[in-house]
């Protein structure tokens, strides 16, 4: 497993400080005017931080036999699961600073659920907008890279949904652009990760959610949606006002927004929740069934539970876990 480059997390926060020294700095006619009509107290950016991230929650579910025996031969026989994932997704997957390891809710989940069902797991690092060809053919056996579970994308794959999440959009803090609803993005610079749902959503008018609709419908101009790689190539992009604005994940956004001490901020209210698949080939078999029928377990005994916990996104938990559940 190869370790690509990304922005460290030191790297990023300089990086905010830089850009945020620009973009919320006081006006020369009037401090904080700019900002803050009124005469209201100067908006200031947090104090960039080094936050460490959570520890990655080791747990030990009970092999489940009847659940076991679900898992096809030709998957039984490897012993080990290999699962794709873009790990530049915090706090759901990513590499932290100074580590070869990918850590996050995404593998902790993963690895529980492979020891549910009597394997292991070994993730990979792959872009995301390749996840599922490489699925497809097979070079993978799974994705858990917090994949929108979308009727489009079960044209090619099956999912097993354990995660709901809506999108967000963040600024730079002092939102200097004044972005506050979907019409805002309007002719701005709006980046997302390459193969998302958000960077259809700004360069689609057919896509659900479309931003570009909702600006043709307001007489406005479209906004040009910018794609990255990686995500962390988006965070780095908004810091240094490359952007002026970014969708993605909401529990990505508060992330970002926690981890660089509140240099970033959120607009507006998250919109389009929507499940996260395990992506799995189509030609899988029974395979599909047994990842439900372990998620469900591990919901029932709370592992589930404990490992959203410990990354801070239980707001996103599910009750139950279905084959293909989008809406």
């Amino acid at each position: 497993m190869s370790r690509r480059a990304r922005l460290s997390a030191i790297g990023l926060l300089c990086a905010v400080t830089a850009a945020l020294s620009v973009a919320c700095g006081a006006s020369t006619d009037k401090p904080g005017a700019q900002n803050n009509p009124g005469g209201a107290a100067p908006c200031t950016p947090g104090a960039p931080v080094n936050a460490p991230p959570p520890q990655p929650l080791v747990v030990e579910p009970q092999v489940d036999a009847a659940i076991a025996a679900k898992v096809p031969s030709a998957v039984k026989s490897k012993g080990t699961l290999k699962i794709a994932t873009d790990a530049s997704y915090a706090p759901n997957e990513f590499i932290p600073e100074g580590s070869s390891q990918i850590v996050g809710m995404d593998v902790d989940l993963g690895q529980a659920l492979a020891k549910k069902l009597g394997l292991k797991a070994e993730f990979v690092n792959a872009t995301f907008d390749g996840l599922i060809a490489g699925t497809q053919s097979h070079r993978f056996d799974l994705i858990m890279s917090s994949m929108t579970d979308s009727k489009e994308r079960e044209k090619t794959i099956d999912f097993v949904t354990y995660f709901q999440a809506g999108t967000s959009t963040m600024v730079v803090k002092c939102n200097p652009k004044g972005i506050k609803a979907d019409t805002d993005l309007c002719g701005k610079n709006v980046g997302a990760e390459n193969g998302t749902v958000q960077l259809d959503a700004l360069t689609k008018e057919d896509a659900d959610g479309s931003i570009v609709k909702i600006c043709k419908d307001a007489g406005k101009p479209a906004p040009v949606g910018k794609g990255f790689p990686k995500q962390t190539d988006v965070n780095a992009a908004l810091a240094a006002n490359r952007i002026d604005a970014y969708m993605a994940d909401t529990p990505v956004v508060d992330y970002a927004v926690k981890i660089t001490g509140n240099a970033f901020e959120k607009v507006g209210d998250a919109e389009g929740v929507a499940p996260y698949g395990i992506g799995v080939p189509k030609d899988a078999g029974t395979f599909k069934d047994a990842l439900a029928d372990g998620m469900n377990a591990l919901i029932a005994d709370g592992t589930y539970k404990k490992i959203l916990d410990n990354w801070g996104v239980g707001s996103g938990a599910i009750e139950k876990s279905v084959v293909n559940g989008a809406q």
